[in-house]
């Protein structure tokens, strides 16, 4: 980058997601593309991701957001409306640097993890491990294929697991973490089906 060179608050955010997914043994794909290119992309996306990714991102509150979520805060409020409704289970303080785990309980109790930043929240659930795949070219391959398939989720591999994962604003209104996190549990058990014959 040539010095004094000013990057906009979208490529920032790009740069800082690069890094935080480095460390956690991630690489992103850098792809270029033409216009044309991009339009074929959204207009295949927005075939595969069909009317109920849509009717999701309408649901979703973008006009109240929340003065910016720490763990600490979080933590709270997760635990606070858990009282209030049985989605969220086992909800506790986890890790170094601090996150938080929970289960899901409309998917068997699916355990996620969220972790938040200066700008956003990140949460991911483990899949399977490498141990349990039979023919890793083939479970990669059906990995990238099931990913644009996936609302509001990304396929990865940390370590020795395939993760699920997604992002939202440290923003976010309570009530769109909690949705990330159904649609974050619904997308795994989809995701396992799917896999499940390239599996152990």
């Amino acid at each position: 980058m040539a010095a004094g060179k000013h990057l906009s608050p979208g490529a920032q955010r790009q740069k800082a997601l690069r890094e935080r997914m480095g460390k956690l043994g991630m690489t992103i794909p850098r792809i270029y593309m033409t216009a044309d290119e991009q339009a074929m992309v959204r207009t295949f996306l927005h075939h595969c991701r069909g009317e109920r990714t849509e009717q999701l991102i309408e649901g979703m509150d973008f006009s109240h957001m929340h003065a910016k979520w720490t763990v600490p805060t979080l933590f709270d409020a997760l635990k606070a409306d858990t009282a209030r409704q049985d989605v969220l289970a086992g909800i506790r303080l986890h890790g170094v640097p601090l996150g938080i785990e929970l289960g899901l309980t409309r998917y068997g109790g699916q355990l996620v993890r969220l972790s938040v930043s200066d700008e956003e929240i990140f949460v991911t659930t483990v899949l399977c491990g490498r141990s349990a795949v039979k023919q890793p070219a083939r479970f990669n391959e059906a990995c990238l294929r099931l990913g644009p398939t996936l609302p509001l989720s990304n396929v990865g591999l940390v370590g020795d697991d395939y993760v699920l994962f997604g992002q939202l604003s440290a923003h976010s209104p309570l009530a769109n973490i909690v949705e990330e996190l159904d649609v974050l549990g619904r997308n795994a058990v989809e995701s396992l089906e799917a896999l499940s014959a390239l599996m152990r």
